[in-house]
């Protein structure tokens, strides 16, 4: 057996049963109708379980990833000592805070009139009070605690050493020494800083930054409350002298929260976007009160905004939480649902020429029942397969939106195709579109001499073929198309240009930058953005690396001290790693006078007991940890930095050279930074990507071996899917995107949309008939094209609305679907088409039934071709045109339509030729001198 037989033998078996269904529902509409509606609104109720997670670092980083299990071992070895001896360095994650940057329009911080102002402004937020259960909450309650109070990270711009040093010129950079406190002033502290050996000469920003309590829930929950009415302070500040940009510690969650909650209310217009293309698109192009189907697009947008609200449902009931970037799914729903329902149309369009109801539907089910199902369970399969992504918003995405598309399929192959059937009932009893009440044909309103209105608003007859009920859309690209990919040079510019594209996307690869920043995830106009913006801009990013030893050793060991010196030393070597800086308890208690190596008793004794109760180095108490009879020391750390920054990429290699630094001690130490838990994801999302879109296109070709089941065909559209993919990933740089944990989502979801359109198209091409491959392309540009085009154009319009939404994870979404939607499309209707017409699979035509137009006892006869005709039923039919035209009783025919196709022209001389498809036998009629 043949590839191409296996492949129609298949398609045969699948689209029987398909057609089966559709029997059975057309007998029983009201009652699908009625069950659908009643489980997707008590799936629905699932929402009031709605729970939503905001975290940043949780959601867009790496779940359990080496940086979040170091951070719980750094939080189980050193106790959190943010009430009594805070240090920055100490943080297991970000911590609380609150910050503040200042900028003088002057371009000069380190001026006395913009440090006073600063000082003032240092006052102001002190003084933010707030009630917590009757308490007055401020700074002061909440604020964590070193030796100096509470702690700020820049108060020390204001304080009388440092005016002193301003006014003489002698302020030190990068360090700083405080004459008091002997602190260390960080270039993360200025912005746009200008100096002259190691003198700064001047600065354009400093910051100010609060940090805050994590030692008690008590705290943390005064602190949610201060944080607010903190931002509600900074809003209404103002200055002559310097001018501020603030956040706090939630600031780009709740942002993100307000951002994707206000965008959200964009779906609305999304919906009636949707419904009005639908009504219009289905409008067919003859009109007629009782074959119009305009009003069909309300269930089609209506069962897919159903599929939403039950897997909302189904979905947090299940527990799972609602993440920002759910927030697309609707947008994306009502594209792919409403792109169901035009398939299904056109499968209703083939079918008209059935004589009864439940034929038509089962003749839909059978041609349209496959094709939904190939394109819902792609898009199901690689949302699967983005559920076992280790990023949490990746895996909740597609854990929503693979449920809600596994409800939009239910509910168009039971709603919608119920309604369809109450659709065609009504056309059967000849029932107005509108008012539902019986009307007569035009045919008889004419001879009754009704008027142009009635004529027009009141007559109708149900339709007998496919250009009945076709719209001016539906016909456009069957008659467009061909015109193109079927010329010669055509096929030449077309091969060129898809040459071009693929040679763009891959340099565009090669300049594809990875990670996300953090001021995209808002609004411009919102004051996390702008903070993000001088942060980012204007401020070096250099990283404290902490190196933990995690168990026990013994410190007054000479050689574990050498240990611990050469590897510092090793790592400073980098040349990322400054070279001159670093925070070592070890070596400071060595110069102290404090020092005792005699025994390790004696080490321990003096390092607890003397060193680290020295105004001068109790700094270092957060650095050392001991066992609980204080004789042993259970852990302890080392500090280096980084240089500035900015590159994402250096950022997640160089903590993977920390990490191989450390493994290759023999000490028991791991290296650590609050922020290596973003750098994560800049370390993972290639490989993660990579992964889980090559398990997306695995499990679709496996789908598409099953549906489809020609050798070639699956190479071509593997190979279309591929020339996709890589454009997709190609074109990020041009758009102005990374790749990220929130395009890593759209990448994901391009797959199952990349064969969509590519399946539409092989699926008709193996299903058409003709003597040459162009013939077959036309039949299938003609057969495919409208569900095509309609289904690009309902989900571009889908998602048009993001055009002029404030987040980023919107307008991310917006171009990669812009970019999947012009690419399928072009691939789908020009790329496959013209490789088609060249090396397209190979069918014989079954041309050559002849029908003679000699009749003897209301009997034809026939030449049958070599094999079984499998339907007879349109044999009948034309025979019964043939006879009526014969008898001249044309009118009581009771296919008219049919006949009007059939009987066109001539005295019926001639020979009428039966064409058998893979699905029906079809008949054309070839009079004499025009074969």
């Amino acid at each position: 057996m043949s590839c191409t037989a296996c492949y129609l033998r298949a398609e045969s078996k699948i689209g029987g049963a398909f057609a089966s269904y559709g029997r059975f529902l057309a007998r029983h509409p009201w009652k699908f109708i009625i069950g659908c509606v009643l489980v997707n609104g008590l799936l629905g109720i699932g929402m009031i379980r709605l729970k939503s997670e905001t975290d940043t670092a949780t959601v867009y980083t790496p779940m359990n990833s080496q940086a979040q299990q170091d951070s719980e071992k750094v939080r189980t070895l050193f106790p959190d000592m943010s009430g009594i001896s805070f240090s920055q360095l100490q943080l297991a994650d970000e911590g609380l805070e609150a910050d503040v940057i200042v900028r003088a329009p002057s371009g000069n911080v380190m001026d006395n009139t913009v440090l006073e102002e600063v000082k003032q402004l240092y006052n102001y937020i002190v003084s933010i009070n707030v009630d917590y259960d009757g308490e007055n909450v401020s700074v002061s309650n909440i604020c964590a605690r070193d030796i100096r109070g509470c702690a700020v990270g820049g108060d020390f711009f204001f304080s009388p050493e440092f005016i002193v040093a301003v006014n003489n010129g002698n302020v030190t950079y990068p360090v700083f020494n405080h004459p008091k406190t002997g602190m260390i002033f960080y270039q993360s502290r200025v912005g746009d800083v200008r100096v002259n050996g190691t003198i700064l000469t001047s600065a354009g920003m400093l910051s100010l930054r609060f940090y805050f309590r994590t030692d008690g829930d008590k705290y943390k929950q005064m602190y949610k409350i201060w944080k607010d009415e903190f931002i509600s302070k900074m809003k209404s500040f103002f200055s002559k002298h310097i001018e501020i940009a603030f956040s706090h510690s939630d600031s780009l969650g709740d942002e993100l929260s307000n951002t994707i909650s206000g965008d959200i209310t964009l779906f609305s217009i999304t919906f009636t976007i949707m419904i009005t293309y639908a009504c219009v698109a289905t409008l067919t192009a003859k009109w007629d009160c009782v074959g119009q189907r305009s009003l069909l697009g309300y269930p089609g947008v209506i069962a897919a905004g159903m599929s939403i609200i039950s897997s909302f449902g189904l979905v947090s009931a299940c527990g799972v939480k609602f993440v920002s970037i759910v927030g697309v799914m609707p947008f994306l729903i009502i594209g792919i649902g409403v792109d169901d329902m035009f398939i299904l149309l056109s499968g209703l369009s083939d079918a008209q020429e059935k004589e009864t109801v439940e034929e038509k539907i089962a003749e839909t089910m059978r041609k349209s029942g496959v094709a939904i199902t190939i394109t819902s369970l792609t898009d199901l399969l690689a949302f699967i397969a983005g559920a076992t992504s280790i990023f949490l918003g990746v895996r909740n995405f597609c854990i929503y939106t693979g449920t809600a598309v596994l409800f939009c399929y239910l509910n168009q192959t039971t709603l919608f195709v119920a309604c369809l059937t109450l659709h065609e009932k009504r056309v059967a009893a000849r029932r107005h579109f509108i008012a539902c009440i019986k009307v007569i044909s035009k045919d008889k309103a004419i001879e009754a001499k009704r008027s142009k209105g009635n004529i027009l608003c009141c007559t109708g007859s149900p339709p007998r073929s496919r250009k009945d009920v076709e719209s001016f859309l539906d016909k456009l690209p069957g008659w467009l198309l061909p015109k193109i990919v079927l010329n010669l040079p055509m096929k030449i510019i077309i091969l060129f240009l898809f040459a071009v594209y693929l040679a763009a996307s891959i340099y565009g690869i090669t300049i594809l930058k990875q990670g996300l920043e953090l001021k995209h995830l808002v609004s411009e106009s919102s004051y996390y953005y702008k903070f993000r913006d001088w942060s980012d801009t204007h401020f070096q990013t250099i990283t404290p690396i902490s190196f933990v030893i995690s168990s026990t050793i013994t410190y007054s060991d000479v050689g574990n001290q050498n240990k611990i010196r050469v590897l510092l030393d090793n790592i400073k070597k980098d040349n990322e790693i400054q070279n001159s800086t670093e925070i070592n308890w070890l070596s400071a208690y060595q110069r102290s006078t404090f020092y005792d190596n005699s025994s390790e008793t004696g080490f321990v004794s003096n390092l607890k007991n003397r060193f680290l109760k020295s105004s001068l180095f109790k700094r270092f108490e957060n650095d050392v940890a001991f066992d609980d009879s204080n004789t042993t020391i259970s852990a302890s750390r080392y500090y280096v930095f980084s240089v500035d920054q900015k590159s994402t990429m250096a950022q997640g290699n160089l903590m993977l050279r920390m990490r191989n630094a450390a493994s290759q001690s023999s000490l028991p130490v791991f290296a650590f930074a609050p922020s290596f838990i973003y750098f994560e994801q800049y370390v993972e999302i290639l490989p993660q990507t990579l992964q889980t879109v090559g398990i997306a296109i695995a499990v679709v070709f496996f789908v598409t071996v099953l549906f489809m089941p020609h050798p070639v065909l699956l190479i071509f559209l593997t190979i279309t899917v591929a020339m996709i993919m890589v454009g997709i990933f190609g074109f990020l740089d041009y758009f102005g995107l990374t790749l990220s944990s929130i395009t890593m989502v759209h990448i994901v979801m391009s797959v199952g949309f990349s064969v969509d359109f590519t399946a539409h198209i092989c699926h008709g091409y193996m299903i058409s008939t003709g003597d040459t491959r162009n013939e077959r392309v036309r039949s299938t540009l003609v057969r495919s094209g409208s569900p095509i085009f309609h289904g690009a154009t309902s989900s571009l319009l889908g998602v048009i609305i993001l055009l002029k939404t404030s987040s980023y994870i919107f307008m991310s979404f917006f171009k990669i679907m812009l970019l999947v939607i012009i690419f399928g499309i072009a691939h789908a209707v020009l790329f496959l088409p013209v490789i088609f017409s060249f090396i397209g699979p190979h069918q014989k035509s079954s041309r050559g039934i002849k029908v003679t137009d000699v009749i003897k006892d209301s009997e034809m006869t026939f030449q049958q071709p070599l094999g079984d005709i499998e339907k007879s039923e349109r044999v009948h039919e034309e025979q019964n045109c043939v006879n009526c035209q014969n008898s001249k009783m044309y009118n009581a025919c009771q296919n008219e339509a049919f006949c009007d196709e059939i009987i066109k022209q001539g005295d019926g001389a001639g020979n009428m030729v039966l064409e058998q498809d893979t699905m029906e036998i079809r008949y054309k009629r070839n009079w004499e001198g025009k074969n």
